[in-house]
Formats: C-alpha cells, sequence, structure tokens
C-alpha cells in the first residue's frame, strides 16, 4: 500500500506497470480495489495508478466535504503531488462523473477520457441511491454494514470470489456524511451543458442492463465528435467485471490510440494551480 498526503489528509494509491500514466478512479461505495483486475491487464502496457477519494477505502477525510468538484481538485493533486504532467483518466459511475469534471476543467492535464456507467445528469442516479441523500437513510445504511454489502453485492453482479469479497469489505468503511454528500453532490451535478467544450477524446461505456445509472446517458454524446460510444448490452453497472475481456479490448484500442507524448509544462503548470485561490 502506497500513500501521499495532500492537503494534510493521507490518500491511498496503488500503481502497476511502466510507460505512460492511465488514473483508475472508483466509484459510490467503492474503492481502488475493484479496478485491480483491469488495471493487470492495462499495466503490461501502461503505467496504472488508482486511488481512493476521500472518505471511501483507505482514504480517511479530516477537512473535506465529499463532492464532485473537491474530487476533481483531488485528482489534479495527486497528481502534482506524484509529479505526473498528463494522464488518460479512467472512471466508473461516481468516478466516471468526477474523470469527465476534470477533462472539462483542467483539458491542459488530460490526454484522454474514459467513463463506465457515469452519471452526466444527476438526475440519471437510481432511486435506491438518492435515498441515500436524506439523513435518515444514510445514517441507517452506515449502521447496518450487512445491507451494505448485500447491496454491492448485488449491484457488483459477479461471482463470490475471494476478490469479490475484498471488493465488499472496502465498501463497508465510509462514514453516513460520506455516502451522502457523495450521493447529494453527484444528483445534483449536471454536466451535460458543459460537453460541448470537450476538447478530449473520450470513450463513453455503459451497460445495456444498468440499474444503478440510467443507460440512457450515453445519447447525451451522440453528436459529440470527441465521443465515442460503446454500449455493452449484457452489463448491468459494472461492464469491466461482467465482460471483462470485451470491456479490456474496447479500452486498451482506446488507450493506444490516445497515448499522447509529454510537453514538458508540469514545473508551470504545478506553479499554476498553487498560485490559483481554492474554491
Amino acid at each position: 500500500m502506497s500513500i501521499v498526503v495532500i492537503d494534510n489528509q493521507v490518500v491511498h494509491y496503488e500503481v502497476l506497470g511502466r510507460g505512460r500514466p492511465v488514473v483508475f478512479l472508483h466509484g459510490w461505495l467503492g474503492s481502488w480495489r475493484y479496478w485491480f483486475p483491469t488495471m493487470e491487464v492495462v499495466a503490461k502496457h501502461f503505467r496504472t495508478y488508482s486511488f481512493d477519494f476521500w472518505g471511501f477505502g483507505e482514504s480517511r477525510r479530516k477537512q473535506t466535504q465529499e463532492s464532485i468538484q473537491a474530487y476533481s481538485d483531488q485528482i489534479t493533486r495527486f497528481l502534482d503531488e506524484l509529479g505526473i504532467e498528463r494522464v488518460i483518466l479512467v472512471g466508473h459511475s461516481m468516478g466516471g462523473m468526477v474523470a469527465l469534471k476534470t477533462a472539462l476543467s483542467y483539458p491542459e492535464r488530460i490526454c484522454a477520457v474514459a467513463t463506465v456507467g457515469a452519471p452526466i445528469n444527476g438526475d440519471s442516479l437510481s432511486w435506491l441511491l438518492k435515498l441515500t441523500d436524506r439523513p435518515f437513510f444514510a445514517d441507517a445504511f452506515a449502521r447496518m454494514p450487512w445491507l451494505r454489502r448485500q447491496l454491492f453485492r448485488f449491484f457488483l453482479g459477479v461471482a463470490n470470489d475471494l476478490a469479490v469479497g475484498e471488493m465488499i469489505d472496502d465498501s463497508v468503511k465510509s462514514t453516513a456524511n460520506t455516502l451522502r454528500y457523495a450521493v447529494s453532490s453527484m444528483w445534483r451535478t449536471d454536466l451535460s451543458p458543459e460537453l460541448f467544450r470537450l476538447s478530449v477524446p473520450a470513450l463513453i461505456v455503459h451497460g445495456g442492463r444498468d440499474d444503478v445509472v440510467n443507460p440512457n446517458q450515453a445519447d447525451l454524446f451522440t453528436h459529440n465528435p470527441k465521443a465515442e460510444v460503446v454500449m455493452m448490452p449484457r452489463s448491468r453497472h459494472f461492464p469491466f467485471l461482467e465482460e471483462p475481456a470485451l470491456f479490456n479490448d474496447v479500452l486498451l484500442r482506446f488507450l493506444k490510440a490516445n497515448n499522447l507524448p509529454a510537453t514538458n509544462k508540469l514545473p508551470e503548470l504545478v506553479a499554476q494551480r498553487q498560485s490559483t485561490p481554492a474554491r
């Protein structure tokens, strides 16, 4: 396990492979761990990173309230701390929304972006997730880890092996506030009016049977020249775990097509970030 300290808060991350950097971002209830099988494949061609968002997995939150904007800022700070200039982002669900937000806000740091089952308009979330926006349900959900385990297992929709058990164990580490604030921010975020500003190549993947985020989010990219939309009709919310061979083929093709060289502008980018007032 590796850690980096950002804003006096510990961020847990893992890294595999060598080559140009790709950062994998997890979704709500998740952690870096469920990206591990995909990272093992991609790491044969790229240097892969994945970290836990503040409040999830092993990244404890002390002062930063969970939000899409805060997590987007966490990405750029993570890149600064590790000396990574530009990167390809791959995000699932909430992590996909954060990845897209980052590509829109910091295109100078992002070579390309891939989203998987991501809500572009937060209203596309299932009613079950929206319930967690209410303190009563968030508190009850936090007090009953067995319920959280069963829900996450249902969402995963994959075999019960050791790896899945470890993913589920990480799903119970978040507090009621983390669960509620993260869902609240997702629900109240709508990136669709900003998609016209997307200036980097994008891969948009959705499972046709997704019961967590409405697959109609893919329709928002129909006329976007920067976006390639891939629908996996047999998958639900975790295509990379449900149909890994197909997903890995699609993702690797996209990553290799957008494996852009560095431009040695990191020092001035970091200086610019440090001089920008916190939002």
